[in-house]
């Protein structure tokens, strides 16, 4: 299979995607759906998509596989399926004051979306968030990372190959100026990266009134209660800060937990990391750094750290071969909530763990970040833990669990403060996608009414109307 040329101007894809759009969306939501559910049942056999991800990226197969070709699946499989269509169906509304008329909402797709994608997860935060515009009926033109994009590219060579309608899904490959032309002619943006970049993105969408969309990281607390399951939270605190080498927007972040057992939190956490295999080759769970500038922020936060009393429990060091560049998977214990570590984004494979005096103490930190994505509560007492997440100034929350969330596509997925704007997941995701039309008109059977009320209401106005009116008001209103 050939890979597309690239080359064509931006201009020039969006037009033949806006083109391609209306024809796209007079199609039914079913056939729209079946063509999707299509093109996921041969990414799920594409056995060269899974090599590719991981190539590109540098994550083991198990990770591209389990992470990006499953969730494709499953996002494919929610959007098309009966509640996604149930999200956009039209719907009859009433008016009190109005009996003899009824409200249609339909649900109409924007246009033309731009998905603009990040360089982590060249296929769930690419392709995988073209699904939702795509299956309301709008077509996408997406912008892979200029660091991997070959993913992206095999998207749409897929595409072609299944014969799908042109111009409806299309790749192009470039940097900023790139994303800014996208921007500045599509209908809706969709953009997953740096806070700084999305600030860009969403002022540069309001100057033309069109909806933005935004994932810009987080600094994800996963506190620790002293009566949590402690080995079980150690081994998902390992987990969920190392799959991906780190470079996962929800990852836990920063670990805040309990003085009272933070040593013997500490050791069992140590002890699940000592069964990483790190590094290059086929059997690894922790992968290279993709970027050369994300191994200098993660040495930058380690010095930090420890200038501010924290101790290295485990890692710290560079590796490179000939695959790449490797950053140990690192443990900082007794790390200052002061430290760049504990308040700025790592993207890396770094995990800080801060001791504090109480649960209070460790939402007054949580809540101090302004990338409020996500987060995690452990404790036994599963109600007390419910209570403190909904304290959590946060998209989202686990409950005795970490990274979860991401795979619970029925629920939308969405963002605090400067973590991000709108959603993705839910019906609620897909409806994003769509602007309601509402279409006023008579209910039938109530006709003559209708004709009736028509001539009471107009010029001029006559002290009967306002008397009748008066008289519903007060009915009405009590």
């Amino acid at each position: 299979m050939q890979e597309p040329d690239a080359s064509v101007s931006v201009s020039t894809l969006v037009e033949q995607a806006r083109a391609a759009q209306p024809g796209w969306a007079q199609r039914s939501f079913r056939e729209r759906a079946s063509m999707l559910r299509d093109l996921a049942a041969r990414i799920r056999s594409d056995k060269r998509l899974v090599e590719l991800i991981s190539a590109e990226t540098g994550k083991p197969t198990f990770e591209a596989f389990a992470f990006e070709v499953a969730y494709l699946c499953e996002i494919v499989r929610f959007m098309t399926g009966p509640q996604g269509r149930a999200s956009i169906a039209s719907d009859t509304r009433s008016s009190l004051i109005f009996p003899h008329k009824r409200a249609r909402v339909t649900w109409k797709p924007r246009g033309v979306v731009a998905v603009i994608g990040p360089w982590n997860f060249p296929l769930l935060n690419n392709f995988g968030d073209a699904i939702s515009p795509l299956v309301a009926g709008n077509s996408v033109v997406l912008k892979p990372s200029p660091h991997s994009p070959r993913t992206s590219l095999h998207m749409q060579a897929l595409w072609r190959e299944l014969g799908l309608p042109e111009g409806v899904f299309q790749v192009v490959e470039g940097g900023n100026e790139v994303g800014c032309a996208l921007v500045d002619s599509c209908d809706m943006v969709f953009f997953t990266g740096s806070l700084s970049a999305g600030q860009k993105i969403a002022a540069r969408a309001g100057e033309r009134l069109i909806p933005c969309v935004a994932e810009l990281g987080g600094k994800s607390a996963m506190i620790v209660l002293g009566d949590a399951d402690l080995p079980a939270a150690a081994r998902s605190a390992v987990w969920g800060a190392f799959a991906g080498a780190g470079q996962v927007c929800i990852r836990p972040e920063r670990i805040l937990v309990e003085s009272k057992v933070a040593d013997d939190f500490v050791r069992l956490v140590l002890a699940e990391a000592g069964k990483i295999r790190f590094g290059g080759g086929e059997d690894r769970d922790v992968g290279r750094v993709l970027l050369a500038s994300q191994v200098e922020r993660c040495r930058s936060q380690v010095d930090d750290a420890l200038a501010r009393g924290a101790r290295l429990a485990a890692g710290g060091q560079v590796h490179e071969d000939a695959s790449g560049l490797f950053f140990q998977p690192t443990i900082l214990d007794h790390v200052s909530p002061e430290s760049a570590v504990a308040r700025e984004e790592t993207f890396g494979p770094i995990l800080p763990i801060i001791r504090v005096s109480d649960a209070d103490e460790a939402v007054r930190l949580t809540n101090a970040s302004v990338l409020g994505l996500s987060g995690a509560v452990w404790s036994k007492n599963t109600k007390a833990a419910a209570a403190l997440a909904e304290r959590l100034v946060t998209g989202s929350v686990c409950i005795n669990d970490v990274l979860i969330n991401y795979f619970f596509v029925g629920a939308p997925l969405g963002a605090a403060k400067g973590a991000g704007l709108g959603f993705r997941h839910g019906g609620e995701a897909l409806r994003q996608f769509c602007y309601p039309q509402t279409l006023v008109e008579d209910r039938p059977g109530l006709v003559f009414l209708a004709r009736w009320i028509r001539r009471q209401i107009g010029f001029p106005y006559g002290r009967r109307v306002r008397e009748v009116l008066r008289w519903l008001m007060k009915a009405i209103y009590r």
